[in-house]
């Protein structure tokens, strides 16, 4: 089987939030912006002889956890939290309010973790694929205001040295 030669993009992919309930519960997050990114760190220490690299050699570093971000438009920050007939909104999912049902998916006593799953279609319909991102951890939320449209940007880590990257049949 070949691969697909067309190019993705932000409009073949959904960004998904679940918690760790049981069933989970999840939130797709709709008017994204289309900037998910992560990095994955390598960390190698460098031993050298008498400050030489010539006769030095490398060694594995310490294990970093992986770094993400993306944004989306506000739509509106409070909804199952004040009134359990409204949907839970993407503000109440991230932060895990009270009145929500949702839940860390990182046993109790340890930071309050989600899932991120990215999900990119291919638009030839060959070759989904699906990155996982597991136990990952809140660092900031900013909430800006816009001309056009509010916007909340994530910064989280996830607790793993790389997301779990899978081949995706819908």
């Amino acid at each position: 089987m070949s691969i697909s030669p067309i190019t993705r993009n932000l409009r073949d992919a959904e960004l998904v939030l679940i918690d760790g309930s049981s069933p989970a519960n999840q939130i797709t997050v709709l008017l994204d912006e289309g900037d998910l990114s992560w990095t994955e760190h390598t960390n190698t220490i460098e031993v050298k002889s008498r400050g030489s690299i010539t006769n030095g050699h490398l060694r594995k570093g310490d294990d970093e956890s992986v770094a993400l971000t993306f944004s989306a438009k506000w739509t509106q920050l409070l909804g199952k939290s004040v009134d359990s007939q409204d949907p839970v909104q993407v503000y109440e999912f991230l932060n895990l309010l009270s009145g929500t049902g949702i839940t860390s998916t990182s046993p109790d006593g340890q930071q309050q973790t989600l899932t991120l799953q990215f999900t990119v279609f291919d638009p030839a319909g060959i070759a989904h694929e699906r990155i996982t991102f597991e136990k990952v951890y809140q660092e900031s939320l900013s909430l800006s205001e816009g001309d056009d449209y509010n916007l909340i940007a994530y910064t989280g880590r996830s607790f793993t040295t790389r997301p779990t990257v899978s081949r995706y049949t819908p």
